[in-house]
């Protein structure tokens, strides 16, 4: 087939088009910042200026308008606004009262007295669930309390404190004559080793010891004897190692007892608040319903304010 003129220039375009594409080109880089200011950072390209100018002229008209309606400005100036807002951290907030007003008049009085059922209910649940947990913990904790092995060792009895973790319980054990009294054993009338007799929870009796592993414990038995009537007394090693798990005992009872009081503070501290916000919450309902009332002690130690309504005959 021959080829015209056109379709000559046309084949011959597109030949130079992709051998040009072939050929390697130079490689323009941008100038890079000189070795003896290379501590100085990246040089700075004129992109990079014009962000840092336009930031700057940003900055000084704002300063320069502010300067400007500060001297303008009217001392006696006022809106009714400024009844509903008050600075706060140099911004101006609008009150809670206010905040009130504008979501009743957006969502309207009656969603918002169901959302105000709705919160209380659901704190008088959360406050109830935790009550019954402090309560729980309370009657578990009392086995915690007293024994001079779960104490710190900075720890002193005071039997006049009212903290559940300073004060010491007491266990009153009655005998029928003077004589028992002079000679009562500890050990002896709990039916335990000496090692649990300052115990006031816990505390194993023989039995139980002797059939948990044949009495591989560490502990020893009293009437343990070495096969010809005699006792036989511990030795040193075993002596040494009842001290070690005496002290890892103690040292793991009194870290436990710690973490405990702490949650059961915490939780007394929780239940608290859920009171204090259920008080907000039912004076709010009260405040938004009908009828003249009067303030007449304000908001303080977290509990709500006290109002007073006028009496209205019953019809």
């Amino acid at each position: 087939k021959q080829l015209t003129a056109d379709t000559y220039l046309l084949f011959s375009s597109n030949t130079m088009s992709s051998l040009r594409n072939a050929v390697k080109r130079i490689t323009h880089k941008e100038r890079s910042q000189p070795q003896k200011r290379a501590h100085l950072g990246l040089l700075e390209k004129k992109k990079d200026y014009k962000k840092r100018s336009n930031d700057h002229h940003r900055k000084e008209d704002a300063i320069t308008n502010l300067r400007r309606k500060a001297s303008q400005r009217n001392p006696d100036e006022f809106y009714f606004a400024m009844n509903n807002a008050q600075m706060k951290d140099g911004k101006h907030r609008r009150l809670e009262e206010a905040e009130r007003k504008a979501r009743i008049n957006e969502i309207g009085a009656d969603a918002v007295k169901i959302m105000k059922s709705q919160d209380l209910s659901y704190v008088r649940m959360q406050s109830l669930k935790d009550q019954k947990k402090v309560e729980r913990m309370q009657a578990s904790l009392q086995y915690l309390g007293d024994n001079p092995a779960t104490m710190d060792s900075d720890d002193d009895f005071d039997s006049s404190s009212t903290d559940p973790k300073r004060k010491r319980g007491k266990h009153t054990v009655f005998v029928n004559s003077k004589e028992k009294a002079e000679n009562f054993d500890v050990a002896e009338h709990f039916g335990t080793i000496p090692q649990f007799a300052g115990r006031s929870f816990n505390r194993l009796r023989k039995e139980t010891l002797l059939k948990i592993g044949n009495n591989d414990d560490g502990y020893y038995d009293d009437d343990e004897d070495d096969g010809f009537g005699k006792k036989k007394p511990p030795s040193e090693k075993r002596l040494k190692k009842e001290e070690r798990m005496k002290k890892n005992h103690a040292r793991a009872l009194s870290k436990a007892r710690s973490k405990a009081y702490a949650e059961l503070e915490a939780r007394t501290k929780r239940v608290q608040d859920m009171k204090n916000t259920e008080a907000h919450l039912v004076t709010e309902n009260i405040v938004a319903s009908k009828g003249r009332k009067r303030k007449i002690k304000g908001a303080e130690d977290g509990k709500p304010a006290v109002y007073v309504f006028r009496r209205k005959r019953a019809r």
